[in-house]
This record gives C-alpha cells, sequence and structure tokens, in this order.
C-alpha cells in the first residue's frame, strides 16, 4: 500500500558528467545510479547490497538530497501525504533534515578532530532552531545515554575513543532531532567484529524504541541478512533483484545473487561451499554494455541477455523482484 511507503523512488538516475579538454567539454557520463525504481516500508529496514562501485551509496545520498538527482522523482510520505522531494526549496529541503540523517561509514572522519563531543553534538541543535542551552544539554544526554555513553564524555575529543565508541556518538548525532529515517552507510564496516555486533544489537533497540526507518547499505552480506527486513541488490547502478530477507536468502534468482551469497563464509571446516567465481571485471559505468548490464559475467547468458535490458519485475506476485530474462 502507497500509504506504507515512507520513501518512493521512481526512475531515479545520479549521472556525474566525464569532461575533458580546457573548456571542460562534457563527453559521457558516470552512471552511478540508473534508472532504479523502488519503495521503502514506514518502520522497516531495507538492506542495500552491492559490489563496490555499484552505486548503493549515491542511491542512499539522492535520497537525502546529497546528491543532485538526474532524472526521476524521489517522494517523501511522511504525515500520509507524498511529496517529491527533487522539487523541494531551501527551506523545505531545511525541514527535511530534521526527518532524514545519515550516519556516514568512517567513524574517525566523520568528526572534527579539533572540537570535543560537546561542540560536535551542539552544532546540529544549535542549526535546527534549538536556542536555548539547558535544552540543548538536556538532548545531547539523554542521546547519549541512548547509545550507552556516558554523559561526562560530552567533553572528551574524539580520539580518546575508540572506534565503537566512536559511532555510537555518530549515531546519537543522527539521533538528536529524532529523525523517522536513518540511512547507514556502511556503518559498522570499519570496526571490529565483537564491535559490530554491539553496534548492530543497539541499533536494533533504538528503531524499536524510536520506531525508525533504516535503510542500511553494506556489503557484508551476513550483517545485511542480519540487519534487514527487504533486500535490495545493486548491479553497475541498477537494481536486479529485490525481496524479504528471507526469501532471497532461500530462494535467490538472480544469478548475480547467486554469486555474492556463494561468497558467505562457511563456519564449519569440514562443510564443502560450492563458490561462484565470477569471470571478467564490472564493466565501465561510463560505457555500459548493452541489454543486461550483467550479461558478459553470466554463465546463463542468453542472446537476448546480450540485446534486450530486463524490467525488473515480481515474478511471483508476493513481492520478490528480479530484473533477469530467466523469469520472463
Amino acid at each position: 500500500m502507497a500509504d506504507n511507503n515512507i520513501f518512493r523512488l521512481e526512475n531515479v538516475k545520479v549521472w556525474f558528467p566525464v569532461q575533458e579538454g580546457f573548456f571542460k567539454k562534457t563527453v559521457g557520463h558516470v552512471k552511478a545510479v540508473d534508472d532504479v525504481t523502488i519503495n521503502v516500508k514506514r518502520n522497516e529496514t531495507l538492506g542495500i547490497v552491492g559490489e563496490s562501485g555499484c552505486g548503493k551509496t549515491t542511491l542512499g545520498k539522492a535520497m537525502m538530497l546529497l546528491e543532485k538527482i538526474t532524472g526521476g522523482h524521489v517522494y517523501y510520505n511522511d504525515d500520509g501525504t507524498e511529496r517529491d522531494i527533487t522539487t523541494f526549496n531551501k527551506d523545505e529541503v531545511f525541514q527535511f533534515r530534521k526527518k532524514v540523517q545519515m550516519i556516514f561509514q568512517d567513524p574517525y572522519s566523520a568528526m572534527n578532530p579539533m572540537k570535543k563531543i560537546y561542540t560536535e553534538m551542539e552544532e546540529p541543535l544549535i542549526i535546527h532552531g534549538y536556542k536555548d542551552r539547558a535544552e540543548r544539554e538536556a538532548i545531547m544526554e539523554e542521546a547519549l545515554k541512548l547509545v550507552n555513553i556516558p554523559v561526562d564524555y560530552l567533553f572528551k575529543y574524539p580520539h580518546e575513543f575508540s572506534g565503537g565508541q566512536r559511532q555510537r556518538v555518530c549515531i546519537a548525532r543522527a539521533m538528536e532531532i529524532n529523525p523517522k529515517v536513518l540511512v547507514c552507510d556502511e556503518a559498522v564496516s570499519a570496526l571490529d567484529v565483537s564491535i559490530q555486533a554491539q553496534v548492530l544489537n543497539l541499533m536494533k533497540d533504538i528503531q524499536k524504541e524510536k520506531d525508525l526507518t533504516y535503510v542500511f547499505i553494506a556489503h557484508d552480506l551476513s550483517v545485511v541478512q542480519y540487519m534487514s527486513d527487504r533486500i535490495l541488490v545493486m548491479y553497475l547502478g541498477k537494481a536486479v533483484e529485490m525481496a524479504d530477507s528471507k526469501e532471497l536468502y532461500d530462494n535467490t534468482l538472480h544469478p548475480y545473487t547467486v554469486s555474492l551469497l556463494s561468497a558467505i563464509p562457511v563456519p564449519v571446516i569440514d562443510r564443502e561451499k560450492n563458490r561462484i567465481i565470477l569471470k571478467g571485471d564490472v564493466p565501465s559505468p561510463i560505457n555500459k554494455p548493452s541489454g543486461c548490464p550483467f550479461h558478459k559475467r553470466c554463465d546463463k547468458c542468453m542472446k537476448i541477455c546480450e540485446e534486450v535490458e530486463p524490467e525488473l519485475k515480481d515474478v511471483d506476485g508476493k513481492g520478490h523482484f528480479v530484473a533477469c530474462h530467466l523469469y520472463d
């Protein structure tokens, strides 16, 4: 149902111009996100996975208007009315920022090493109109308690924190102004495995407590499976498969998704695993191949795959979408 969608992306494109010469003439485009149509349901976690360079981070930034959208529409539904955020003026974008926040990949570069945590967390509150200092301090303290960081840590510098603590501070900072959506870009990839588990469990608890929606971008398929209700698989800027987490892992359809899942390590030493090694390299996002973008690396390639680009279709009528001619 449309009312259950907090985000709806329709034919979204994010292309970056390739310029050459003294006059910076545009000679092509890097098609980072190329005609993606998906939805994000309210209070769910949508995982986005794919190889490096597939466009998953760019897609997340496009949902926040941190990247300029070349084509298509991004609809946001906060109060029962869908609004196209690509048409927002400066004031509307400012209000939108209160509702959608982002946790960036690197907790080490997400904070200014020259400023104390107090200043880092106070700044967004000042920007968003919290004029009373006592009120700001109360909000900061509540946010730190939410992520299990002692209040007196406000007066420390970022270098005095461990990696897990820094990431929790970043989560606290994003939560200060009570957003409805968190876009998590590789939020735990820079952390040790033991710290990852702590942060992931913390994020799940916060989601239940605050009724949040997560867009969880990652390359670790085990982490995505643990966190996500639904999963979107991207390849070369395209959405190639999307389904409920259990359905995707139990009934994988797209050959690219099959190869991705085969790369998940098996914790049993004497168990053999059919590891699929893809042939060739990922094509250039500037000069994409005709037809299916995956056909040059696919062992099930047919003639039609080389000529006609498949559409993302619901193949079972239950929300399992796949873009592959094998299921036409």
